[in-house]
């Protein structure tokens, strides 16, 4: 089964981490998105997203797996992460 993961700063993933989803730092993403890799959702914020390289943001780009969900801070200020995260896959995961 492909796992649920979100990836960044403490600060970023705490709340991800109190409702039992995955967290690993930033340092690991380039990993997490082998092909190698069991991860079929990953959840990073748009500043660390920024910070990537232009190689490494082209390779997020062409994915098909995993899905990276980019957040930015009004789709978490907003209170509704539930929906930022439909309007970027499509479809409710937490149904």
């Amino acid at each position: 089964m492909s796992k649920i993961i979100v990836c960044g700063n403490e600060e970023f993933t705490l709340g991800f981490e109190l409702v039992g989803i995955q967290a690993q730092p930033i340092e690991k993403f380039e990993s997490l998105i082998s092909k190698s890799s069991d991860t079929g959702i990953i959840i990073i914020s748009q500043e660390e997203y920024n910070k990537l390289t232009l190689k490494l943001k082209n390779s997020v780009d062409r994915l098909l797996k995993p899905i990276v969900v980019i957040l930015s801070k009004e789709d978490i200020k907003g209170g509704n992460l539930k929906d930022a995260i439909i309007r970027a896959l499509g479809v409710d995961l937490l149904k």
